[in-house]
């Protein structure tokens, strides 16, 4: 999702500069040549920006997968209170979420 939010506004920011640069333009004012500079520069700097974001981003959430939810862990807590042997479920949780891969090399 934030990597559409962000799509989304360097869309906006870069079509919102090409108008202002072709108003200006059209109006023949003393701005036009600045913001036709300014149009170059953020076509140029604008996805280098959101490229940089996006990778930053993707290294901050990159062991998200790994990590156990608030649901999985109500569920192993309901096993719990049912009596259902403790060992059993630390074993499992483990497995599937790589725990300990170190200790058995």
């Amino acid at each position: 999702m934030f990597k559409r939010i962000l799509a989304m506004a360097g869309i906006v920011l870069l079509v919102g500069t090409y108008i202002a640069t072709l108003v200006c333009a059209i109006t023949a004012t003393p701005a036009a040549k600045g913001m036709f500079f300014t149009s170059l520069g953020m076509t140029i700097v604008v996805p280098v920006i959101m490229w940089v974001l996006i990778r930053l981003y993707d290294m901050a959430h990159a062991n998200d997968d790994k990590q156990i939810s608030m649901e999985e862990m109500r569920k192993y807590n309901k096993r719990l209170k049912q009596g259902e042997d403790p060992e059993k479920i630390a074993k499992e949780i483990d497995e599937r979420y790589g725990v300990n891969e170190n200790e058995n090399k």
